[in-house]
């Protein structure tokens, strides 16, 4: 089973949406959504149905003995992508920002090294034999 989540940003309940593979089938619009006590589960994909309660009719049943592995691993995905997209933007975006953590880095080395003897300084340079 191959898992993809898509996270959005929350509408009302709705966080996310998913595709499932299966043996060589590919299910979309499985939702990730979030209940009254903040718990994350799978809603199934669903079609409008005006003879029904809610509205709305599921097309894809899982079964109750596969329904809670089938939560954890999308809801568990679900998490990824958003520790995944929380890593990317933690990361300076611009290289005007690259280059300001560039400089306190390298200041940050520089302040460790050892001073030069003011005699080095002033003989300009060193031993190349003057």
């Amino acid at each position: 089973m191959d898992i993809t989540v898509r996270p959005i940003a929350p509408q009302g309940n709705l966080y996310g949406f998913a595709s499932v593979t299966v043996g060589g089938i590919r299910i979309d619009d499985f939702k990730i959504l979030q209940n009254k006590d903040g718990g994350m589960f799978v809603g199934m994909p669903s079609k409008p149905d005006k003879t029904s309660t809610t509205g709305y009719r599921n097309t894809v049943f899982v079964d109750k003995e596969f329904k809670d592995d089938f939560n954890t691993a999308v809801v568990g995905k679900y998490h990824e992508a958003i520790e995944q997209a929380q890593e990317r933007t933690d990361k300076p975006k611009s290289m005007a920002d690259q280059m300001a953590n560039a400089k306190k880095e390298a200041g940050k080395h520089n302040a460790t090294r050892p001073k030069k003897d003011a005699d080095v300084k002033n003989r300009g340079g060193g031993d190349r034999g003057d």
